[in-house]
């Protein structure tokens, strides 16, 4: 007895020929399709599409649509050049469209049904075929389209089994990519985007943003429903745009055949920008549709979030793309891991890396400034201060936790609720990471001013300083005497200035 899963394939299989021996049926269809009353124009183009190769029928049709927009039923012939070019996405375009007002044309929805089943989205393929079936009750087909049905749904739940109890065993990476920030999409279910035209550049091919759609929708598809991308014609309030390049001796793809930068708020990623690579790097030429696949999913993961790389190669983000194929169950647990639970609630990050190891002080550091900058954009002024005077305990020379650090002491030392003897802590604070800071030193000086002393008298500063030290508060006498000793010059002062900076430098 044959297993049965080999049985259903062969089935699978016998059923895509004799469906596709009928796909010169559907020109043949819409041309003699008297309720319809097919226009002269589409007659012609229905038998171009017949005689000529699908490519030069597409090129005909799509130069009349230039100068006929409202065309409907010429469009849906339009779709069906595209179909047969394996330009799915395009096809779907231009047949939803056409759907708009062809509604329930039995035809355009057996094309979309064949569009959907080529994308692999094979549950709404199926809804497709059923509502054909509905519309044509006595076509000839229909027994072809029923068996097919029944395959596919049984393949659909067989492979969903199958899946889970994969991507069970493999367990994630998320420690890898998210080591010094976890960022994610605010609003994932809609993400939009931008892919700019890239007709004139050197090596590309029509067929190459198919290959960049399908990488988004396998992203999407992977993600439960959590994740949805809608493509949208201008840059203009786009979320992500993507743009196509064949230069080669661009700084930025030095290391990749494609780059995701990405750009974020308070509430997490607000912008991504991809630039793909149109020629091999490696060779004379342009660069493969299947190659160009990959780098399409491994630079969309880091839009979404997966900064870092896997450590393992048959991953999509491992850092050196060639063996992948698609999405691996890790990938897919990776991303789920990422945005599963509530969106909007904070995340804990691993203090490990991939191996369970402790992660490196360099690694822990960057973080901590990551988790403080955002905490002071949302305004958590307290928060940031302490990750980031701990990031500054891991390395006291890092300039942007010095800057942040200045700016959160700052601002939470003028919000009206801060009592004045903690607001003149802070405001040593701010001035002592950044001594530049005029708004900082302005601020000091009048909450000096406030308390009825005089801030630009040498001898209020040195008071100000001695007592900051009785209290053990070295940074703020650090602060003070440095400002007394820029209204006037004594050796005392510089000595018990440099004493306390040289003690501060020992812990």
């Amino acid at each position: 007895m044959l297993n049965k899963s080999f049985t259903d394939f062969a089935l699978l299989i016998l059923l895509l020929v004799n469906c596709a021996s009928h796909e010169s049926a559907y020109a043949k269809a819409k041309a003699s399709d008297q309720s319809a009353s097919p226009s002269a124009d589409v007659i012609r183009f229905c038998q171009l599409l017949s005689d000529l190769s699908a490519e030069e029928a597409e090129k005909q049709i799509a130069e009349f649509l230039k100068a006929n927009k409202d065309d409907d039923a010429v469009r849906a012939v339009h779709a069906e050049s595209l179909y047969k070019l394996a330009r799915y996405h395009y096809a779907m375009d231009e047949l939803k469209r056409a759907m708009q007002t062809r509604t329930d044309t039995p035809e355009d929805v057996l094309l979309m049904g064949k569009i959907c089943q080529s994308m692999h989205k094979s549950k709404d393929a199926v809804e497709w075929y059923k509502k054909f079936v509905a519309l044509s009750p006595k076509d000839e087909r229909i027994a072809q389209y029923e068996t097919l049905q029944r395959v596919l749904q049984e393949s659909i739940a067989s492979d969903s089994e199958k899946h889970r109890k994969v991507q069970a065993a493999v367990g994630n990476y998320l420690a890898a990519v998210t080591q010094n920030v976890m960022l994610r999409w605010p609003s994932p279910e809609n993400i939009k985007v931008n892919i700019k035209d890239g007709t004139g550049t050197n090596g590309y091919r029509p067929e190459f943003e198919e290959a960049l759609r399908q990488a988004f929708d396998q992203w999407s598809e992977s993600s439960n429903g959590k994740i949805n991308f809608s493509i949208v014609p201008s840059a203009d309030g786009a979320d992500m745009t993507v743009t196509w390049t064949s230069d080669l001796h661009s700084p930025a793809l030095k290391a990749e055949a494609g780059l995701a930068t990405t750009s974020y708020g308070s509430n997490g990623l607000n912008k991504a920008e991809i630039l793909l690579l149109t020629v091999d790097p490696l060779k004379d030429g342009p660069v493969g549709k299947n190659m160009l696949y990959n780098i399409c999913l491994h630079e969309i993961g880091h839009a979404l979030g997966l900064q870092g790389h896997s450590p393992t190669e048959g991953d999509i983000m491992y850092p050196a793309l060639g063996v992948q194929q698609g999405l691996s169950d890790r990938d897919i647990n990776t991303l789920m891991a990422l945005y599963g639970g509530d969106i909007k609630s904070p995340t804990v990050l691993s203090d490990k890396d991939e191996y369970g190891r402790p992660l490196p002080p360099s690694v822990m550091c960057e973080r901590l400034i990551n988790a403080g900058s955002q905490a002071a954009m949302n305004g958590d002024f307290q928060s940031a201060i302490e990750k980031l005077q701990a990031a500054l305990v891991i390395n006291p020379s890092q300039d942007l936790a010095k800057k942040n650090l200045c700016v959160a002491a700052n601002n939470l030392a003028i919000a009206s609720e801060t009592p004045l003897e903690k607001a003149l802590t802070l405001l040593h604070l701010a001035l002592y990471w950044d001594p530049k800071n005029e708004a900082s030193r302005h601020n000091l000086n009048a909450a000096i001013q406030n308390q009825g002393k005089d801030p630009l008298a040498f001898k209020t500063r040195v008071e100000f300083a001695e007592s900051c030290q009785s209290h053990q508060d070295i940074k703020g006498a650090i602060v003070e005497y440095t400002e007394a000793l820029s209204l006037k010059s004594d050796d005392g002062i510089k000595a018990k200035l440099n004493h306390l900076k040289s003690s501060e430098l020992k812990k």
